[in-house]
């Protein structure tokens, strides 16, 4: 068995480093911790992703890895092998003088079968482009980006670090955030970002959920209007149209009743048209886009998010609501909506942003004495809950009491799970005609006091 040479033509691959690992490992069994994740599929030749295999197989079962362990090895198993096997194996083990170099010769093999699956990931992505079989245009880019982002990530290992190495950066972190530097994005009320550790970060899923009417699009459009500067915020709204949406904005910022926004204003009425044009100016420099196609897919979602980003910079998305969307993966409801959340999580870390989905409760708090909503109310699937970071329920008790005049305005956004921090209730007081959220000031109805309230309990 003898060495082939590296030609022009061949896929990226060295020969030689390949022996030397293989080489120095035989010859030096405790160099095997210093060639980092390097596997048998990183290997060029057949023989060599044969040897290594074995080689790995008996050290990692405590075994010595030797010439002649690895022959016999090879010969059990009826791997590739020949009458030369035993002498090519000592020629390679005698070819290097020491272990020095192992990690330099392991990294040039994994940079070669790198090379040879970008290469591949090109031709697959050619083939997709000439054969797309029955997959629509969207969907074959959507599958060409995959095959690259997975490719990236080949690119990447984690390694055990130790816990003061860890905490460097997590002091450093610490101290960023004392002198005002924090990745975190501000929701714009104050308590909700205290008890959310500054506010909502990249990566982060937040389901924000209520009952219909309880204002849940109304906070989340209110948090974005907050975010958008100067973040970026994308909002896909499957329930209102844009014009809609547009009008709640400019009465939130201009203050002027909705109503008035959507109906007719009379000319002569100069404080409404004052407050227009308060609201026009406000929102001029506010990044917050929105796409209102009905019953979007995940894949469409994926699609846009990405050309936004690309173009115009994101950090939020906002999906309006999560049980409209369509398109997902499984026969039953449940299922279909766990492929949602599951989908919109990995989207949130993938393209480094905050995403705040919209999701409804079931009817079960409307049969209970105390009405406010439950995790387990959570509509349609359970996996919202396991997948989102952070959960919050929009309560407003005067929906269900009309004629408390106590209750009017009165509302309650409840932090139900949170991976890092704080559970609680928080007071707020909910403007329909401006839909708009602000604190809450005066006494708490008593008889509507969150027994949660102040709770300083983690969700684990």
């Amino acid at each position: 068995m003898s060495a082939a040479h590296d030609t022009a033509a061949s896929p990226p691959h060295s020969v030689q480093a390949e022996q030397a690992v293989i080489g120095a490992i035989l010859r030096f069994n405790d160099s095997f911790d210093r060639v980092g994740d390097l596997q048998a599929r990183h290997f060029y030749r057949e023989d060599h992703r044969a040897i290594y295999t074995e080689v790995l197989h008996l050290i990692s079962h405590g075994q010595p890895a030797d010439i002649f362990t690895v022959s016999a090895a090879l010969d059990a198993r009826g791997g590739p092998r020949d009458d030369g096997i035993l002498a090519y194996l000592n020629q390679i083990a005698q070819s290097v003088p020491s272990a020095a170099n192992v990690a330099s010769y392991a990294a040039t093999v994994r940079d070669c079968a790198l090379r040879r699956a970008t290469i591949h990931v090109a031709d697959t992505i050619a083939g997709l482009a000439q054969n797309p079989k029955g997959k629509s245009a969207a969907e074959v880019l959507d599958s060409m980006q995959s095959l690259v982002t997975n490719l990236a990530e080949r690119t990447s290992r984690s390694e055990p670090r130790m816990i003061r190495d860890v905490l460097v950066e997590f002091i450093d972190g610490v101290a960023q955030r004392a002198e005002g530097h924090d990745t975190a994005i501000s929701t714009g009320i104050d308590r909700l970002d205290h008890m959310m550790n500054g506010g909502a970060r990249p990566g982060q899923l937040i389901i924000i959920a209520g009952r219909p009417s309880m204002g849940k699009t109304a906070l989340a459009a209110d948090i974005g209007l907050n975010m958008s500067k100067p973040k970026s915020v994308l909002m896909f709204s499957m329930e209102m149209a844009s014009q809609e949406i547009a009008g709640r904005a400019l009465a939130n910022r201009g203050r002027v009743d909705l109503t008035r926004v959507m109906g007719v204003i009379d000319g002569a009425d100069t404080v409404t048209w004052g407050r227009v044009t308060h609201g026009l100016v406000a929102l001029d420099d506010h990044q917050f886009a929105i796409d209102e196609t009905p019953g979007i897919t995940l894949l469409e979602i994926r699609m846009k998010a990405k050309a936004w980003k690309r173009k115009h910079g994101l950090d939020v998305i906002i999906v309006d609501y999560i049980g409209l969307m369509t398109g997902g993966d499984g026969e039953k409801r449940h299922e279909q909506i766990g492929s949602y959340s599951r989908g919109l999580k990995q989207l949130a870390k993938e393209l480094g942003v905050t995403v705040i989905a919209l999701a409804q409760l079931n009817r079960q708090s409307e049969q209970r004495a105390d009405r406010r909503p439950m995790l387990s109310d959570l509509r349609d699937s359970g996996e919202i809950e396991q997948d989102a970071d952070v959960v919050i329920f929009v309560h407003r008790p005067e929906m269900h009491d009309p004629e408390n005049t106590q209750l009017r305005g009165y509302a309650e956004v409840m932090i139900r799970k949170q991976r890092s921090g704080a559970l609680g209730d928080i007071p707020m007081r909910f403007d329909g005609p401006t839909c708009s959220f602000s604190e809450w000031l005066g006494a708490i109805p008593s008889q509507h006091l969150s027994k949660s309230r102040g709770k300083s309990t983690f969700d684990e």
